[in-house]
């Protein structure tokens, strides 16, 4: 089942505040685990070997 809240008179500015906070935070860490995972693609695809996901935190990937 599940289950419903109600908040009292004058917080939905807060929970506004609140969800803006999560969603910022999770797009942060969507853009970082993306930057892991294209080294860790880039490293097996055209270098040919594998990096772990603790090595390519380390890595940065530069223009020629």
């Amino acid at each position: 089942m599940q289950e419903y809240y109600k908040l009292e008179e004058g917080f939905e500015d807060t929970t506004d505040i609140v969800a803006v906070r999560a969603c910022r935070k999770r797009v942060v860490d969507i853009h970082y685990e993306a930057r892991v995972q294209a080294i860790i693609n880039y490293y097996g695809t055209k270098l040919g070997h594998k990096v772990t996901k603790s090595e390519a935190r380390q890595i940065t990937l530069n223009k020629p």
